[in-house]
């Protein structure tokens, strides 16, 4: 598994994952949601809490509410590479869970849910994230490839133009 970070400013952090056959280890976010466009291969995600798979392919995205536990696994074929764009909107916070294994066990051959709808709630960041894939348009991260530029600038402009200006549905309420 590969992470780039290259961008975290203005409560807007984006990440871009390549992933081989690791997964990225079971967390949650009291804070923030992942908001995920799958670019490469295709992305299994679980989510522990509800006992929910879901599998995202090329062009889709995907948003774990928070607090959810999940993790993102490599859903393609063993030696196929999956990659994925990572928006976070707010303060970032990760959480690792500790008993991972045990988790992973319980997801081991459960039937997965394609993702139909694709429903992201960007609360009022349609704007912002809008010209962040403008600026990554016109230049790119040194962190990253072209091609890679070329999936983060298509993941925000896909977040941008299908997400919802509301805070998710099943997010934790803050006070």
């Amino acid at each position: 598994m590969e992470m780039k970070e290259f961008h975290y400013q203005d409560g807007l952090r984006v990440s871009l994952f390549n992933l081989d056959h690791k997964a990225v280890p079971y967390h949650y976010h009291s804070e923030v949601s992942d908001l995920m466009y799958c670019s490469r291969g295709s992305i299994t995600i679980e989510l522990p809490d509800s006992g929910e798979v879901f599998t995202v392919q090329p062009g889709e995205v995907f948003q774990v509410p928070s607090p959810s536990r999940h993790r993102f696994v490599n859903g393609a074929p063993v030696g196929t590479p999956s990659r994925y764009v990572l928006l976070q909107i707010g303060v970032f916070d990760i959480n690792f869970v500790p008993e991972a294994k045990r988790i992973a066990e319980q997801f081991a051959g459960r039937e997965k849910t394609a993702v139909t709808d694709g429903a992201v709630y960007i609360e009022d960041r349609r704007e912002d994230i809008a010209r962040l894939a403008e600026r990554f348009a016109r230049t790119r991260p040194a962190e990253l490839t072209e091609e890679e530029q070329a999936d983060v600038v298509e993941a925000l402009r896909c977040f941008a133009s299908r997400g919802i200006g509301a805070d998710h549905p099943r997010a934790a309420a803050h006070p």
